[in-house]
C-alpha cells in the first residue's frame, strides 16, 4: 500500500531552522531521520542556490565545480543537491508527529535549531497553477495535478522532472 494523503488545512506543517548552514552529509542525515518519521507528507529544503554555471561578470558560461553540489541518498531515492540547506519545511498529518520531528532533529544535528509551526507551504492552487496545470474539465475546476502533494513544492515554471525527489513508501500491512 502506497503512503498518500489529501492536502487539507487540517495538516501541520514545521518549519526548522538549523543555526548553521548544512553540510550535504548532515543534510542528508536529516532528510533520512525526518523521513522516518510517522505522518511525514511532504518537506521541502531551501536555501543558497548552487549554479551550475557563472551567469554573469568576466566568467558567464563558465562551470562552477561546487563541492557542496553532490548527490545524496534519501530513503533509496538519489538527487542532486541544488542548494546549500538553510531550512526544512516538513508537513505532518497531526500534531502528534510535531515531537517526533523534534526527536528526530536532535539525533540529525550537532548544533541547536529552532522548529516553528504555521503554514509555510500553499495548500491551495493559484492562477499560475490553474495556468501550468490546467483544470481536470470544464465542470471540474479542480487543478489538473495527479499528486496534490507536488503543489508549492516547485517553480511552476520549472520542469518537474529535475527539481523533484518522489519519495513513495510503503506500508506493511
Amino acid at each position: 500500500m502506497v503512503r498518500t494523503a489529501k492536502v487539507t488545512d487540517k495538516l501541520k506543517q514545521v518549519k526548522i531552522f538549523p543555526q548553521r548552514l548544512l553540510q550535504p552529509e548532515t543534510a542528508e542525515k536529516l532528510l533520512n531521520e525526518l523521513d522516518q518519521v510517522k505522518g511525514v507528507i511532504r518537506m521541502l529544503i531551501s536555501g543558497k542556490n548552487l549554479p551550475r554555471k557563472i551567469t554573469c561578470g568576466p566568467g558567464t558560461g563558465k562551470d562552477v565545480n561546487h563541492p557542496d553540489r553532490i548527490i545524496i541518498h534519501v530513503s533509496g531515492c538519489a538527487f542532486e543537491l541544488h542548494v546549500i540547506v538553510g531550512e526544512v519545511l516538513v508537513e505532518v498529518e497531526d500534531e502528534s508527529a510535531v515531537e517526533e520531528l523534534r526527536k528526530a532533529c536532535e539525533r540529525a544535528l550537532p548544533f541547536p535549531f529552532e522548529m516553528k509551526r504555521g503554514y509555510f507551504i500553499k495548500t491551495k492552487p493559484t492562477l499560475t497553477d490553474f495556468g501550468k496545470y490546467g483544470f481536470k474539465s470544464r465542470t471540474d475546476e479542480t487543478i489538473n495535478l495527479e499528486d496534490e502533494r507536488m503543489l508549492g513544492l516547485v517553480d511552476p515554471h520549472a520542469k518537474l522532472e529535475t527539481n523533484i525527489c518522489m519519495v513513495k513508501a510503503e506500508e506493511n500491512p
